[in-house]
């Protein structure tokens, strides 16, 4: 594995520009698509146990994606991060969680007591990363300044 790492590459760089360019496009597309099998298959009533192996995959790239941009400072390409942001994102999560439950269960409680942990688990810890964000971009433009 070393040998593999440590050989030169034969790209220019306009072509690993290209290269970073459609693995990028190729990561999100994939990782849509799954999430679009595992809410697909949760309407179908497909137990979770049939999906733990897709849930475990989109759990480990999530959190390895979330934790690469939050330590070197990187919040998102089109916005920063903010109260307002947070809760639209919340929003969002709470809803399709409420329109899943729905769909799933039936009952409109349980569907919106569902959405309402939702939005509160989720504005919770995109606050706590906002912050920790926040705080990466402060040391590094303080080491930038000296």
């Amino acid at each position: 594995m070393k040998l593999y790492l440590k050989t030169k590459s034969v790209l220019d760089e306009r072509e690993m520009q290209e290269m970073y360019r459609i693995e990028h496009r190729g990561l999100w597309g994939m990782y849509t698509l799954l999430c679009a099998s595992v809410i697909v298959q949760l309407l179908f009533g497909a137990d979770l146990i049939q999906m733990a192996g897709e849930m475990a995959v989109i759990g480990v790239v999530s959190v390895a994606l979330i934790v690469a941009y939050a330590r070197r400072g990187i919040w998102d390409a089109h916005s920063r991060p903010s109260a307002k942001g947070n809760a639209l994102y919340a929003a969002l999560s709470a809803v399709g969680v409420a329109v899943l439950v729905m769909g799933r269960r039936g009952s409109a409680v349980l569907a919106l007591a569902a959405g309402g942990a939702m939005f509160a688990l989720c504005f919770l810890l995109l606050t706590a990363l906002m912050a920790y964000v926040r705080h990466r971009q402060s040391e590094q433009e303080k080491s930038l300044e000296d």
